[in-house]
C-alpha cells in the first residue's frame, strides 16, 4: 500500500484530473452548432427558392405601381388645374401619362402573371420555412441545455477548486513541488496509477519489477518514461 504522503498526493491529483475533466466538458459543450448550420443551409434555400423571388418580385413591382400612381395623379393634377397652358407642356405631359399607362399595364399583367404562379411555389418555400422553424425550436433547446450544463459545471469547478488547495497544505513542500513540475510538463496532470499489467496508466510504459519492488517498499518513484509520480493501490501491484 502505498505510503500516506502519496495517498495524500493522490488525493490532490485526483481533484486535479476532475478540474481537468470539467474542462474538458465545458470545452466540449454543444449550443446546437450542427443545427445552427442546418438553420444557415435552410435559409439559404428558402432565399434562393421560386416562392421567396417571386414574393420579392410582387412586392418590388407593387411598389413601383404606387410610384406610378403618384406620378399619374401629379400629372393629372397638373392638366386640370388650369396652370399649365402652353399646348407643348400639355402634350409632353400627356405623353407621359401614355407612357406611365403602359408602363403600368406592363406590371399589372406581370403581377397577374406571379399571382397565378405563386401558390406552387408557395408550397415548397412553406416547406422549407417550416423545417427552419422546427429546427429553431431544437437551436432554443439545446441553447438552454448547454447554459445550464455550463452553469452544473461552474458549480462543480468551482467547488473543487476550493478542495484543491486544502489538498495542497496536507503534502509536504518538496513533493508537491515535484509534483506540480510534473504537472506543468504534462498537460495538467502530475501522477500516473499503476496499472493491472504493470504499465503506467498515464503513458503507457512498462515498469520493470524493480519499480514494482520499490513501490511496495514505500518509495516515491517516478515513470521512466513520462517522469510522473506513481501511485499504485494494494493489490494492483
Amino acid at each position: 500500500m502505498a505510503s500516506a504522503e502519496l495517498r495524500r498526493l493522490h488525493k490532490l491529483h485526483l481533484i486535479d484530473l476532475a478540474l481537468l475533466e470539467i474542462r474538458k466538458r465545458a470545452a466540449a459543450l454543444d449550443p446546437g452548432r450542427k443545427t445552427a448550420a442546418e438553420i444557415a443551409t435552410l435559409q439559404k434555400q428558402a432565399d434562393e427558392s421560386p416562392g421567396k423571388k417571386l414574393q420579392t418580385e410582387l412586392i418590388d413591382l407593387e411598389l413601383q405601381q404606387k410610384s406610378f400612381d403618384d406620378k399619374l395623379k401629379k400629372y393629372d393634377k397638373e392638366l386640370y388645374s388650369g396652370k399649365v397652358v402652353n399646348p407643348r407642356e400639355v402634350e409632353a405631359i400627356q405623353k407621359e401619362i401614355a407612357m406611365l399607362k403602359k408602363q403600368r399595364g406592363n406590371f399589372d399583367e406581370r403581377i397577374l402573371e406571379i399571382w397565378e404562379e405563386l401558390p406552387k411555389a408557395k408550397k415548397g418555400l412553406e416547406q422549407i420555412e417550416f423545417a427552419i422553424a422546427e429546427r429553431k425550436g431544437q437551436l432554443a433547446k439545446q441553447h438552454q441545455a448547454a447554459l445550464q450544463e455550463k452553469s452544473k459545471l461552474e458549480a462543480e469547478f468551482k467547488q473543487r477548486s476550493t478542495e484543491r488547495p486544502v489538498a495542497a497544505k496536507e503534502i509536504s513542500p518538496g513533493l508537491l513541488a515535484r509534483y506540480e513540475g510534473a504537472r506543468q510538463k504534462h498537460g495538467g496532470v502530475g501522477m500516473g496509477e499503476v496499472a493491472k499489467n504493470k504499465t503506467c496508466a498515464a503513458c503507457g510504459t512498462h515498469l520493470p519489477e524493480r519499480v514494482i519492488q520499490g513501490l511496495k517498499e514505500d518509495k516515491m518513484i517516478t515513470c521512466e518514461s513520462c517522469h510522473r509520480i506513481l501511485y499504485y493501490s494494494e493489490g494492483i501491484v
